[in-house]
């Protein structure tokens, strides 16, 4: 049985439609429920249930407003099927909308999750909408599901190696057990408004066995999402708060470029920085012992931030921050990031070090590198290492680091140090005026 999960709040106009587009399923009557909450005490829900009319549903009330974390969660305790199908209030489901999700998870040796397609409509399909007629595919052509912006196939399969990121709660399906085995929905994000919906997803990724394997998506389990109002400004400002929820959650790289950037944007950066990290695992670059004696001899080894792999092989100083992939995640020593955030406070070190890492930094990730490292220490240094087997799209050339230096010299102070056995390292300190 497929449980249908509705949470809603001063959307009733939407709510009405929603609820009629189920009652309109090719899926059996009797093989799916429907749990509407209704986040605290709302007034003009009046007779809603008439818009489901011949559907299993119930409507309950929250006594207080809760957020969409807490209605979703008080959804799955009082749902009663095996699989739960979360549903927006404003997402108007296709005909064969529950029949796929269903299909999907009756076919399912292993828990999976399965992500639907959201169609942004505008007024000319409102108008089908309304008269509870089928919009017409070609009307469909070109209106995108925000999720993926009508990438190809092929990229599509590629995002799905961060499933997460675009796990959000308006069309999606996941064994009820699994849901409960992660703990539902972080009710910390309150009332505000976004990402709690990936955050519980992510939970569900780390749990099942099967990874992102387990997600799939189906253009055919398509809802439309209709017009209501909508205040961007505090939207915007609810993801703010949010994202700082989310960012001392998971100090970690699949977290770490997340914010309201295009999600295929944010996966792409962390596929791109795993391949980084595993490269440097695999090849040994970026350990710090090779190098240790001529960076120690400019650097005395003091409270700072060393961002390179085989840290524990070296006499780092007690209380030394570490960013290192070849050691467990452990903070607030050691960090599983590539340094565009630096879990520490204002001041609080000497120095930030990165061991050739740095140079396989996209220009702004290494822009925001440094912002990052100047906020917590008096100085970067950054050791390149020309023997070192980076990773193909890193710097590599004298021509490359050369430009570079150029490019932040107008706003650093930069003192280049050249060693020998290939070895470079540069200060970047802030300029003073």
């Amino acid at each position: 049985m497929l449980s249908v999960v509705i949470p809603t709040h001063n959307d009733v106009q939407c709510l009405e439609l929603t609820l009629r587009s189920l009652s309109r399923q090719t899926l059996a009557r009797d093989r799916f429920e429907v749990v509407v909450i209704k986040d605290g005490p709302l007034l003009g829900y009046e007779g809603i249930e008439q818009h489901g009319a011949g559907i299993d549903l119930r409507v309950e009330t929250l006594p207080q407003n809760l957020g969409r974390s807490g209605a979703r969660n008080a959804g799955v305790a009082r749902a009663r099927g095996d699989v739960i199908l979360f549903l927006d209030a404003d997402g108007y489901a296709d005909r064969d909308l529950l029949a796929r999700h269903a299909a999907f998870h009756a076919e399912s040796v292993t828990p999976r999750v399965l992500l639907g397609k959201r169609y942004e409509i505008e007024w000319p399909h409102m108008a089908y909408v309304l008269a509870e007629e089928t919009v017409p595919p070609a009307l469909l052509a070109d209106v995108q599901d925000l999720k993926f912006a009508n990438l190809r196939p092929e990229a599509i399969a590629g995002c799905m190696q961060t499933p997460w990121l675009f796990s959000h709660s308006n069309n999606i399906s996941v064994p009820r057990q699994t849901i409960e085995a992660v703990g539902g929905f972080n009710e910390e994000f309150g009332r505000r408004w976004g990402w709690e919906d990936l955050e519980v997803f992510y939970r569900v990724y780390q749990h099942l066995e099967d990874g992102a394997a387990a997600f799939h998506y189906d253009e055919q389990a398509s809802s439309y999402h209709l017009l209501q109002h909508r205040d961007q400004h505090n939207n915007y400002e609810d993801l703010y708060e949010s994202e700082i929820i989310l960012r001392r959650i998971y100090q970690n790289i699949d977290w770490e470029f997340h914010s309201m950037r295009p999600p295929v944007d944010v996966s792409a950066k962390v596929r791109y920085y795993r391949e980084v990290i595993e490269h440097h695992l695999t090849t040994g670059t970026g350990r710090l012992a090779p190098v240790w004696d001529w960076v120690s001899s400019r650097v005395p080894a003091r409270k700072g931030v060393w961002i390179a792999t085989g840290t524990a092989d070296v006499p780092l100083p007690d209380g030394a921050v570490t960013f290192d992939y070849s050691a467990k995640h452990n903070p607030p020593s050691n960090f599983h990031l590539v340094g565009t955030t630096i879990p520490v406070p204002n001041n609080s070190q000497d120095v930030v070090v990165s061991v050739d890492i740095w140079r396989s930094l996209h220009w702004y990730d290494l822009c925001d590198l440094l912002r990052e490292a100047l906020r917590v220490a008096p100085y970067a240094y950054l050791v390149h290492n020309r023997r070192a087997d980076v990773p193909h799209d890193a710097m590599r050339t004298a021509g490359e680091i050369d430009y570079i230096l150029r490019a932040l010299a107008p706003r650093f102070e930069i003192t280049v140090d050249h060693g020998g056995d290939g070895l470079s390292g540069f200060a970047v300190r802030r300029r003073t005026r």
